[in-house]
């Protein structure tokens, strides 16, 4: 037993002289080269064989299983081309963010192609490509594209991926023939802003007359748009509307009044009922302005107002209600309100409050009557009165069939589309409608420690705070002068 202990005990020693004669290998002449030569050698495996680990907490630097599952299904090269300037702040800025992004889908999709043009350098593909923002990203995949700007998150990627996913998009036809305002007519009462913007978002437009012709088979039903009629549609073009709806078709609806349409049967089979007069605010009377110009700022945050909040007009705007009822396969969703303090009228036709005076008007008299219209609780709906609201109901195909009905009948028109928000509300709730396949909604991951519990007396704030600014320093001087004053000592 003793002889085992001494073997033991000179195997240690041994090793312990082997180490102490090797602690300083570093000062030998070869080993700056070694060192330079491993380094080397590790860098070039790195570049070869390139191994990311995610060490972050929930993984939030992973792409997540819905993201890798849309990847899957997209075989063909991903080409992406973001526009940044090269400048040391804003520029720099996108293309780190960017960058970043892009890596975490190009590791699950090596497919994917990520390219810069600085806009100062390449302004002709700039003006081309109608990039109005730095930062601005443009995504190809089998002739398609689409754009994404801020933020850059895996959500509004993944769900742009999976637009892209579902093919190209069906054209948006715009009834004409019954008053509608013409695409391509730039006067007031034209709607060619409309045409012009929808066109620069991407989207492909085609006015037609004779939309109750039934569509291919194995083609995409369009997004009919019926864009304020004047006169009334024909028997058929309404059974063709309502046939469209039943296929499961989108349909955009600007009305003031179903029946002056012919488009009665439809408000019935949708539900929706339309007040007869215009929605009024009498506090419109101390600006001098008709009790029917209408501004509000009043959305649901729901569809396409999502985080929108410019302010929109509406003129001669009509009340919409949509009693929800059970069992009922359409969602409702209510978008604009306007006139919190007005109601919708049943008889107020506007026809008292001319929207034009004459010279002599305005310099002296006002166009405001003596007496506001009363209101009539049997008859009026109690302000605020919804003037556009949604339909939407998910298809057997996964995707969501969506109708947008908005209580002014001109409100595409150029006149009304250069005031305030009206032309960007336009265009979100067009797209909101038209890109109507299922997107992803992917957890947020929590910060893990994120929420610092501090004092809530201001004694003990004081003294936190002037601890880490004073005492923590002061500590660390005489840490060091204490160190110091004893190397002197031995």
């Amino acid at each position: 037993m003793q002889t085992d202990f001494m073997a033991n005990t000179r195997r240690f020693h041994h090793l312990q002289q082997w180490f102490t004669a090797r602690a300083h290998w570093w000062q030998h002449p070869l080993a700056v080269a070694l060192l330079l030569l491993l380094t080397v050698a590790s860098g070039m495996l790195a570049g070869q064989f390139p191994l990311m680990v995610d060490i972050t907490h929930n993984h939030r630097n992973t792409l997540s299983a819905a993201s890798k599952q849309v990847l899957e299904q997209l075989p063909d090269r991903i080409e992406v081309t973001a526009f940044c300037s090269n400048s040391p702040y804003k520029g720099r800025y996108f293309r780190k963010s960017i960058t970043a992004l892009i890596q975490r889908y190009q590791h699950a999709h090596p497919a994917i192609d990520l390219q810069f043009v600085d806009p100062a350098v390449d302004p002709t593909l700039a003006r081309a490509q109608h990039i109005k923002k730095e930062g601005e990203m443009i995504i190809r995949y089998r002739g398609q594209e689409k754009r994404l700007y801020l933020p850059y998150t895996e959500e509004a990627f993944t769900n742009l991926l999976l637009q892209l996913q579902h093919g190209a998009r069906a054209p948006i036809l715009f009834a004409s023939g019954h008053g509608e305002p013409a695409l391509d007519d730039q006067s007031a009462k034209g709607a060619s802003q409309l045409a012009v913007a929808l066109r620069e978002a991407g989207l492909s437009i085609m006015p037609s007359a004779g939309f109750e012709q039934k569509p291919t088979a194995g083609t995409p039903l369009p997004t009919l748009v019926l864009a304020g009629a004047t006169r009334p549609y024909t028997p058929a073009q309404v059974q063709a509307i309502q046939a469209h709806i039943q296929q499961g078709g989108n349909l955009v609806w600007l009305t003031d009044s179903a029946s002056s349409q012919g488009l009665q049967p439809l408000a019935d089979s949708l539900g929706i009922t339309i007040s007869q007069g215009m929605v009024i605010d009498p506090g419109n009377r101390q600006f001098e302005i008709p009790l029917h110009a209408l501004s509000t700022q009043r959305y649901s945050g729901l569809g396409p107002t999502q985080e929108f909040a410019l302010r929109t007009f509406f003129d001669a705007a009509h009340a919409l209600q949509r009693p929800r009822q059970y069992g009922d396969a359409w969602k409702v969703l209510p978008l604009v309100a306007a006139a919190e303090h007005g109601w919708g009228s049943h008889t107020y036709r506007g026809e008292q409050y001319p929207s034009e005076q004459s010279p002599g008007e305005k310099l002296g008299h006002s166009h405001q009557p003596a007496k506001i219209p009363a209101f009539n609780p049997q008859t009026d709906m109690q302000g605020p009165a919804t003037i556009a609201l949604a339909l939407e109901k998910t298809l057997a195909s996964g995707e969501f069939q969506r109708i947008l009905v908005l209580g002014s009948s001109q409100f595409f028109s150029n006149a009304q589309l250069q005031r305030g928000g009206n032309l960007a509300f336009s265009i979100q709730s067009l797209l909101w409608v038209v890109n109507n396949q299922p997107s992803v909604s992917l957890p947020i991951a929590p910060l893990r420690d994120s929420v610092i519990v501090l004092p809530s007396q201001n004694t003990w704030l004081m003294v936190l705070f002037n601890g880490f600014q004073f005492g923590l320093p002061a500590l660390l001087l005489y840490a060091g002068w204490s160190t110091w004053r004893r190397k002197q000592a031995h």
